[in-house]
């Protein structure tokens, strides 16, 4: 009997576990900046007001970097520079020798695979740009290139067409872009990805079209974008604020998944200095839709318009995580604009569209418990007959 009793014990637990619902998340964001050359994210995230850690290169093969964060930036020119590996020693005119430098590191590629794989699938958000496709090709290789040669972009204005969140963001369609650098990474297709902006563009061999910003979803996201030379704009502010506000973003969509509902779109943002309000513009489908508001901490007042301009609703409740239900007759779209109800400023906040029907968590938590309880039931009265069986 007490060796019954024991085995029960080992196989219920875990099961017992597996009903269980855990669903605290991280207050804050933790946010890395590997050191690079070219894409100067440090300088907007301290003009942001958003707090990170600047890491090395060779951090990279160490698994345990990537637990630290919620977001990591992988901005353009962060590979090895040679001379960064050797030492060179001469004499007058003469080289008199050349050798490995002890700080000499070479990527271990299959770590970082394994590491950014890791850290995506487990909700981690990153930032890639220019030519740190390098490194993101290691773990998900998913470009195509004019000719299979990346660096074909030529130097000057391009209007791109804007799609999907971005467009919700900025509030446009089409976006005037400076590509700054000769030999601009110029994509053809990024296959499993979702293209946010794209273009024509001159190369050495004509005229191309391709994306300029994309996402890659794997359990996490990747933003990947041709486009950095502009240091202040809605296409970079997207961008950051995509990746840096990853935390509230995972927060949202748990609460999502709590409600028993599809998430449609995300925005995640900051009230700035100078600036009085935001405003974006969410997709509605027919049924019921869910606007989720978040923040890290300031309160929001909100006001949703619709597609003409005429106010639907005003909240200001003073409470950090709140939401408006809006029952749409037709394929439509709605307005919302965002108010820091006090003077803060730079506080981020997350606004997320869902669909179908707003299921309460307790009712969720109810059926998943009994559903837990019953499978449990059912298997201890299975492997009891075993045992009976067995013994």
């Amino acid at each position: 009997m007490a060796l019954k009793m024991k085995i029960l014990r080992y196989i219920l637990i875990p099961i017992i576990l597996m009903v269980t619902i855990n669903s605290g998340l991280s207050a804050s964001g933790r946010v890395a900046v590997v050191k690079s050359k070219f894409d100067n994210i440090e300088l907007v995230l301290d003009n942001y007001r958003i707090k990170y850690d600047l890491i090395e290169f060779k951090d990279l093969t160490n698994s345990g970097t990537f637990e630290k964060y919620d977001s990591i930036f992988f901005p353009s020119g962060i590979y090895s520079e040679y001379e960064d590996n050797i030492d060179v020693n001469w004499q007058g005119k003469d080289f008199t020798s050349v050798t490995l430098s002890k700080k000499f590191f070479e990527l271990d590629k299959n770590a970082f695979r394994n590491n950014l794989r890791n850290f995506i699938k487990s909700g981690g958000s990153s930032y890639f740009s220019g030519y740190a496709f390098k490194q993101l090709a290691i773990a998900y290789d998913y470009f195509d290139f004019f000719d299979d040669f990346p660096f074909m972009g030529v130097p000057g204005r391009i209007e791109a067409d804007v799609k999907g969140d971005l467009a919700r963001f900025s509030m446009k369609r089409k976006a005037a872009l400076y590509m700054e650098y000769p030999g601009w990474v110029a994509l053809k297709h990024v296959s499993h990805a979702e293209t946010l902006a794209e273009s024509d563009f001159m190369t050495p061999r004509g005229e191309k079209h391709g994306p300029i910003n994309v996402i890659i979803k794997d359990g996490g996201e990747i933003l990947y974008t041709s486009y950095y030379s502009t240091v202040y704009s809605e296409f970079k502010r997207f961008n950051i604020y995509r990746i840096a506000g990853n935390h509230l973003k995972r927060k949202a969509f748990q609460i999502i998944n709590d409600h028993s509902q599809v998430q449609t779109s995300v925005i995640i943002d900051s009230v700035m200095n100078g600036e009085a309000a935001r405003t974006y513009y969410f997709n509605l489908k027919e049924g019921n839709n869910t606007i989720h508001f978040l923040s890290d901490g300031a309160f929001y007042m909100f006001e949703i318009y619709d597609k003409n301009r005429a106010l639907i609703a005003l909240k200001d409740s003073h409470e950090i995580s709140q939401y408006y239900n809006i029952l749409s007759l037709k394929e439509d779209y709605c307005f919302v604009k965002i108010y820091p109800s006090s003077g803060e400023r730079y506080n981020m906040h997350a606004i997320v569209s869902a669909y179908g029907t707003l299921i309460p968590p307790s009712v969720t938590l109810a059926v998943k418990i009994i559903v837990g309880v019953l499978g449990s039931i059912f298997i201890f009265a299975f492997i009891r007959a075993v045992i009976s069986r067995i013994f």
